[in-house]
């Protein structure tokens, strides 16, 4: 599937990953509306990174290709990108969980379409460096969370956890 990422021009891909970054950050916030307390900021903080990864990118393009206007290419064959997961339609942290299980999916396909693109645009590879460490960094991020909430030991915590009241042993 990545071997298919060099078939791609350099303008699609970056579409590709420019629309990436705004459906991940639409995600995040989405999955921060379920939330609350520190859960609930950990993924707002990771809709703004996605923000300032999309507000990099359309740089890059204005400055590449003269405009804003990206072309979104047809995802077939492609890796999905992030934003292309999260559906939680109730608050339960087994449905949490399965959606933190497919962005960190996202975020792993991300690390890799950035890590490709660091190789193959020299002249914007540390751009792209920069952005590949940060979807790696958001991986293990979300792992952690992952972690956290499957180590939540009965049903009441994690019932607290997604309503804001489990006690952290913090003045809130």
């Amino acid at each position: 599937m990545y071997d298919e990422l060099g078939e791609i021009s350099f303008k699609d891909l970056l579409g590709y990953s420019i629309h990436g970054e705004e459906k991940a950050q639409e995600a995040y916030m989405e999955i921060s509306k379920k939330l609350r307390g520190l859960a609930a900021e950990r993924f707002k903080n990771l809709a703004q990174d996605e923000r300032m990864h999309r507000k990099a990118l359309l740089k890059l393009h204005e400055k590449r290709f003269g405009d804003r206007n990206f072309n979104v290419p047809d995802e077939e064959g492609l890796p999905p990108h992030e934003g292309s997961f999260i559906d939680i339609e109730k608050d339960d942290v087994n449905v949490l969980v399965d959606a933190v299980n497919q962005a960190m999916e996202a975020e792993d396909n991300a690390y890799r379409i950035y890590k490709h693109l660091a190789e193959t645009e020299k002249e914007h590879n540390q751009l792209f460096k920069y952005i590949a460490a940060m979807e790696k960094g958001h991986y293990a991020s979300l792992k952690e969370e992952r972690d956290m909430y499957e180590g939540l030991p009965n049903k009441e915590e994690r019932e607290g956890f997604l309503s804001g009241e489990l006690k952290l042993g913090i003045d809130e």
